[in-house]
């Protein structure tokens, strides 16, 4: 059972705009952290706040890729 190429594409949107609005919602959890209004030390926040911006920015180009080499653009 194979989607056609609107389904997959509809499929891919939804994923990388979660993707995206997690990715923000954990930088500002660490962003949070960092500020002091969450008690854990300033590193972990750095940690979070770098995960966030990762997962928000730099995943999504990457799973781009992987789909285009899936589909053999």
């Amino acid at each position: 059972m194979s989607m056609d190429a609107e389904t997959l594409a509809k499929a891919r949107f939804k994923r990388l705009t979660v993707v995206r609005f997690v990715g923000v919602l954990v930088a500002l959890v660490g962003a949070a952290i960092m500020a002091g209004k969450v008690d854990l030390p300033r590193l972990v926040g750095l940690l979070v706040l770098l995960g966030g911006i990762y997962y928000a920015l730099i995943f999504p180009s990457r799973l781009v890729k992987r789909w285009k080499k899936q589909d053999g653009a």
